[in-house]
């Protein structure tokens, strides 16, 4: 199902280069709001960085919406083109952006490729940090900004936004592995659906009974329980046991089943316990 998702990649930059338009509407909207007076931010400022988010937010629509360029760099491109507008966002308003930092990740996550969420962690990092550096040399708001020269900006402005967006991609890189895992254990069941039908089929559990007959009585009973979606903690409040002691029995039905994906197991066998007697474990 990922392999099939990756292939229609052309259709995410098309979503992507979308919301990167979206993203310049609001850049807009920023400028006005500046020039009727709403925000107190000076002209050749604001005019400035439109003109500077311009291009790189314009491009993806250029790149994939009229050119039709569909090659495997392009997403690259896409998450490059936004997080440039962060960091010159940063540079002209300092700490008031800060927070944009993660935009390009969170767009990163549409193409739920964990090669593309590192990408565009470590140049979102190097980005905060160039940015910053810069601040360190020309800063357009000084009256605004806590920290003057190299050393307090690097230390006291650099450093913790790193440590702050590190916080956010390490949340959105383990959402986009969920997903990815949850992904391949639905495409696994319908793989083996195909090759064994009804093999949840209530009338016909026989895939199921040689995986239970490899089981011992307590191992049946955690097993039943982990396929209906409990978690190794509510296992072992409801069997009696310590945390530990489900976790061996966890691995040990891994082991014996042949898979240790969760998810795969519980998307094939809950069907058959939620509709039928569980007095036959």
């Amino acid at each position: 199902m990922i392999e099939i998702y990756k292939k229609n990649e052309s259709e995410t930059n098309e979503v992507v280069s979308k919301s990167i338009l979206v993203l310049f509407g609001f850049v807009l909207l920023i400028g006005v709001f500046c020039w009727i007076g709403v925000f107190d931010v000076y002209d050749y400022m604001i005019n400035g960085f439109i003109i500077a988010a311009t291009m790189p937010l314009l491009l993806p629509t250029i790149v994939v919406r009229l050119l039709h360029v569909d090659k495997p760099f392009v997403k690259y491109l896409l998450i490059t083109c936004v997080v440039l507008v962060t960091g010159v966002a940063y540079v002209v308003f300092t700490f008031q952006t800060v927070i944009i930092f993660v935009i390009p990740s969170i767009i990163a996550t549409f193409y739920l490729d964990l090669k593309v969420m590192r990408y565009s962690g470590i140049i979102s990092i190097i980005n905060i940090a160039l940015a910053h550096m810069f601040t360190c040399f020309h800063l357009f708001q000084p009256w605004i900004e806590p920290f003057g020269g190299m050393k307090p900006i690097m230390l006291y402005g650099a450093l913790p936004r790193i440590l702050q967006y590190l916080v956010c991609i390490t949340l959105l890189y383990l959402l986009c592995k969920r997903i990815l895992e949850f992904f391949k254990g639905f495409y696994q069941v319908i793989q083996e659906e195909k090759k064994v039908p009804d093999v949840c089929n209530t009338k016909n559990p026989t895939e199921l009974d040689y995986i239970l007959e490899k089981l011992t009585e307590r191992e049946r009973e955690v097993f039943e329980l982990l396929v209906q979606g409990f978690t190794n903690t509510q296992i072992a409040n409801k069997l009696y046991l310590s945390n530990g002691t489900i976790k061996n029995y966890v691995s040990v039905i891994y082991d014996k089943v042949g898979t240790r994906d969760r998810t795969a197991l519980v998307l094939k066998y809950s069907l058959f316990y939620r509709g039928n007697d569980q007095s036959h474990t």
